[in-house]
């Protein structure tokens, strides 16, 4: 199982993109931009991209969800990554990317933000 994306609706407002396995480099990682453009594209508004699955993240993973929030930063709405740990979270943290999205411990938090 290399990538593994299903999306549920939390709130009424707010769209659960869950993934699980490894966002690396290949045709897979952009199943997750594709996913968020999609969602977006049909109106959400907010977005929670649940990371606790993910076991593995390379630099075109951290494109991939880079990119996914400055879309929907110019959608006008608010994106959130959530779960993140071990390894991942590592990787958020030296790139100072989770001090440009927001991040949060679970969904469930992030959600109620």
């Amino acid at each position: 199982m290399l990538l593994t994306i299903t999306t549920r609706v939390a709130e009424p407002d707010i769209l659960v993109v869950e993934i699980e396995g490894r966002i690396l480099l290949g045709r897979e990682c952009t199943h997750v931009e594709d996913t968020v453009v999609k969602a977006i594209d049909e109106g959400a508004r907010n977005i929670v991209v649940d990371l606790a699955g993910v076991r593995q993240i390379d630099s075109s993973g951290l494109g991939i969800i880079t990119l996914c929030f400055g879309k929907m930063s110019k959608a006008g709405g608010r994106f959130y990554l959530a779960g993140a740990h071990g390894v991942v979270l590592e990787i958020l943290k030296m790139t100072h990317l989770d001090s440009v999205i927001p991040v949060s411990a679970t969904a469930d938090e992030a959600c109620s933000r």
